[in-house]
């Protein structure tokens, strides 16, 4: 009987000095310093993510969404004129008629030189009047410009009601609203809409 003991396995290996350089380690197929790591495994969950994959899908607008999906909580355009453009345009329609109107009858109760003086209040309905029939289909160049041409129908309004012209106070009172309705933001999203 020998007192030779077989050697217990290693913690490397299979038995003896062959498990510090075995064949099967916990490191991998070729020992802790072969060829394979488990540093350079894939990892357990799946493909390295991409972060191109955030721009996948187009957002409401053809931008590109970084979540995969449109906006949930993005602002749409609106698809019908407000109540504040449809009410401008109707503002400018009644200035300009009641203009005309009021025009007629000064001329024919103190004649050309009197209706002259009190058109002069309405010059810029004329304009106004021409852009409000655009409304439905302009870009944002025709709000600014019928804010521009009533902040000055408004300066012609005050200049009759100082020449005690009684018709620029309708003037100065329609081209007041006017600034104010189409100052609004549901105006200005209107007329800056995408259009096809």
């Amino acid at each position: 009987m020998s007192n030779d003991h077989p050697t217990p396995p290693g913690p490397y290996g299979s038995s003896g000095s062959q498990g510090a350089h075995g064949s099967q380690g916990p490191y991998g197929a070729e020992g802790p310093y072969g060829a394979e790591s488990p540093y350079g495994a894939q990892a357990p969950y799946g493909p390295p993510h991409s972060p191109q994959a955030h721009y996948s899908q187009p957002g409401p607008y053809g931008q590109p969404s970084p979540y995969g999906h449109p906006y949930p909580y993005a602002p749409m355009p609106p698809l019908t004129m407000p109540g504040s453009v449809r009410a401008a345009q109707i503002v400018i329609w009644v200035m300009a008629a009641s203009g005309l109107l009021f025009t007629f009858v000064v001329a024919a109760a103190s004649g050309a030189e009197a209706s002259g003086r009190f058109f002069s209040s309405f010059l810029l309905t004329v304009p106004l009047t021409i852009l409000a029939f655009q409304y439905p289909r302009a870009g944002n160049g025709v709000r600014v410009a019928s804010i521009v041409l009533a902040g000055v129908q408004i300066v012609f309004g005050l200049g009759s009601l100082a020449n005690r012209n009684p018709g620029g106070l309708i003037a100065l009172a329609g081209a007041i609203t006017v600034v104010v309705l189409l100052a609004q933001s549901a105006a200005s999203q209107w007329f800056r809409r995408p259009r096809p």
